[in-house]
């Protein structure tokens, strides 16, 4: 019997048609539970969170960390890891690059999400596809046409506003850290760190989401897709009269008729299946 992740995944895949695979993460209380992933590798050198989470999405590689093994202590501390220094926490380290002051460097350290320390020990990452384990979140990397359907497929039911963050350079914090406190979708931009470090691209933007809000874009997606919703989406053109492009129950509402006796029209795809 095939895994839900993985079924759930290759039609993520299909329907947005990503480039890069879905990232599964898994939080762990016990470092020793690693050993046990006879896929998993650890760091050879020190690493940062972006890039371990690149090795994962480009390279299809399962790994996973420990403090020791992240080069800097912000990452370690958004993912719950370690303690944040003084040194970090009072804002010299921001006042360095990215703020005027360092009373302006504190301010930003405490705006910037992290999972408390002390709970857990490491950090597993692995593409979605394989169902390596029961997430804690995924993560996804698309364009913003790409994301725009994605947030749709998420509203399509129990219907809610989302808010999204942007503390700057820190976009794991925005994704990871506060998609795990919130519980909720967590839409971001990648930081300077990550397009540096994690090779993220100049068109992509990425959303953390709990295992319920995954399973539900999946679903959805699908549905939006029987209904002529789909990526790439297609171009009705600036200078034509927008109404014959729109579908035949718009035009109807617009003119002013009645839509009661009109059917949602829909079409079956099991490309994915």
């Amino acid at each position: 019997m095939e895994k839900k992740w993985t079924k759930l995944t290759r039609k993520l895949e299909a329907l947005l048609r990503l480039k890069t695979f879905p990232v599964a993460i898994k939080l762990l209380e016990d470092e020793n539970e690693m050993a046990k992933n006879k896929w998993l590798r650890r760091p050879e050198n020190k690493v940062t969170l972006c890039q371990l989470i690149t090795l994962v999405r480009t390279f299809d590689w399962t790994v996973g960390a420990t403090a020791a093994d992240l080069a800097f202590p912000m990452c370690a501390s958004i993912v719950g890891l370690a303690e944040l220094p003084v040194e970090i926490k009072d804002g010299t380290f921001r006042h360095l690059v990215w703020c005027k002051t360092k009373e302006e460097g504190r301010k930003y350290e405490e705006a910037i999400p992290r999972i408390p320390p002390g709970k857990y020990q490491a950090i597993m990452m692995a593409p979605l596809v394989y169902h390596p384990f029961e997430p804690d979140l995924g993560l996804i990397y698309a364009n913003p046409a790409q994301m725009i359907l994605l947030i749709n497929a998420l509203q399509f039911e129990n219907y809610e506003r989302f808010q999204f963050f942007c503390v700057g350079e820190s976009s794991c914090a925005d994704a990871i850290a506060q998609g795990y406190l919130s519980q909720k979708p967590s839409l971001t931009i990648p930081c300077y760190g990550e397009r540096r470090y994690g090779y993220a691209q100049d068109d992509e933007l990425v959303m953390a989401l709990p295992p319920s809000y995954l399973e539900k874009a999946g679903q959805n997606l699908e549905e939006l897709y029987a209904r002529g919703i789909q990526y790439p989406i297609s171009y009705a053109g600036a200078q034509i009269d927008p109404l014959p492009a729109m579908p035949l129950s718009y035009q109807k509402i617009f003119k002013g008729e009645s839509v009661a006796d009109l059917t949602i029209p829909r079409r079956k795809i099991t490309r994915w299946e």
